[in-house]
């Protein structure tokens, strides 16, 4: 029996990333995203180091189930109340570098998750 992965024809999957951005579809973002399957937007938040409870509400605003914080280049954990405003409300969130986000959340749009992909691309 052969198994093959289903994707929407129209969700918005990474197609590319590395040093110089990240690519959704033929897109090239070089600045933070917000990636939905159903869209991608701007992020005002730029570094870890800036990431606030009010740049995060804005991924909340989207309902996810789990939202996948991409770092950068290296895995980079915000602080102890940004992580705790996610949790509060019940949406879990997982911090990784930007090429294992990416690809989890390719996995999880195929499995057809409520995921949020917040890449802070600087």
């Amino acid at each position: 029996m052969k198994f093959a992965q289903e994707r929407s024809s129209t969700a918005k999957v990474v197609t590319r990333y590395g040093p110089e951005g990240l690519w959704i579809g033929t897109d090239h973002h070089t600045t933070s995203v917000i990636v939905t399957p159903d869209a991608v937007m701007p992020w005002a938040a730029r570094s870890v180091a800036d990431l606030s409870t009010n740049q995060l509400d804005a991924v909340l605003a989207l309902n996810p189930e789990l939202i996948l914080l991409a770092t950068g280049a290296i895995q980079q954990f915000p602080p102890p109340p940004i992580l705790y405003h996610a949790l509060a409300r019940r949406v879990g969130i997982e911090v990784m570098d930007l090429g294992g986000a990416a690809r989890t959340y390719n996995v999880l749009v195929g499995d057809g998750r409520r995921v949020v992909l917040a890449a802070l691309l600087g």
